[in-house]
């Protein structure tokens, strides 16, 4: 068998050849194998909780956004909320409401929402980030409950990613297919056809909290970070920045003090 000979010009090339081809191919690996985080879950919807009945909305209609109607009761849960709609999500403000039914054993949580409905004495976090699943996740790096209020669809739970007893922290859940905005066969938000933003803001593309200095960002909080779930950043009291439409109109509305909000579109 005869050996192939090369000379060395011919020897550098093949090296510059297979290195190419072997960058290539990592880069390749890298972009089509993304972290299973971030491909498991995704944004789902975002709430504040407010006083009773939302006198807070008025800031939410100021800056050009159209409240649904509706008022949604959490029968057993002993809250109620009303939404700013969109296409791929939604804006909640959420309060404790004594007209809707506390189921026994749900008192706890009634106090929790109390507490972050007072989060400018109680220190609690006033927000909470709702995940949906795009299939099915690997189990979570850390430990989590559930909870099946009355109102939610028989045999459905959230899965609590917020440990029980964290009075800093927001709220983090993911929710089942059934109440997910991108549930299975859908593309878009179905109430948000019949909702004209004054803005003309279209779909939240960017969530960002901005934690309070001192805070130490728990296991959940983290885990969604890294997920991209939202980013974050610190600040002198908790608050949202939600971007709309990749802030294609370069306007920027500041809700705050009414609200924990910064809005982008």
């Amino acid at each position: 068998m005869e050996r192939l000979m090369m000379n060395e010009p011919q020897i550098l090339s093949a090296l510059i050849y297979f290195g190419c081809v072997s960058a290539m191919a990592l880069e390749q690996s890298a972009t089509t194998s993304p972290s299973a985080s971030r491909a498991e879950l995704e944004f789902d919807h975002v709430w504040i909780v407010v006083t009773r009945d939302a006198p807070e909305r008025a800031a939410l209609e100021k800056a050009g956004l159209k409240i649904s109607p509706d008022v949604n009761r959490h029968d057993g849960q002993g809250t109620a909320s009303i939404t700013a709609d969109f296409q791929n999500s939604y804006i909640e403000l959420m309060w404790p409401d004594p007209t809707v039914s506390v189921a026994p054993g749900a008192e706890r949580g009634v106090e929790k929402f109390k507490n972050r409905m007072n989060w400018r004495t109680s220190g609690w976090c006033p927000i909470g980030i709702r995940a949906s699943l795009a299939w099915n996740p690997t189990p979570l790096p850390f430990p989590t409950w559930t909870i099946a209020p009355d109102w939610m669809p028989k045999g459905t739970a959230n899965e609590i990613l917020t440990a029980r007893d964290d009075t800093k922290s927001p709220s983090f859940f993911i929710e089942p297919d059934v109440l997910a905005v991108k549930e299975k066969g859908k593309i878009d938000n179905p109430k948000a056809g019949a909702l004209q933003h004054e803005i003309g803001v279209q779909r939240i593309t960017e969530i960002r909290l901005v934690r309070p200095k001192g805070y130490q960002p728990v296991a959940a909080f983290a885990y969604l970070e890294k997920a991209r779930i939202f980013q974050s950043s610190e600040g002198n009291e908790w608050a949202v920045e939600i971007t709309f439409d990749d802030r294609r109109k370069r306007r920027t509305k500041d809700l705050r003090p009414d609200l924990p909000l910064v809005i982008y579109y």
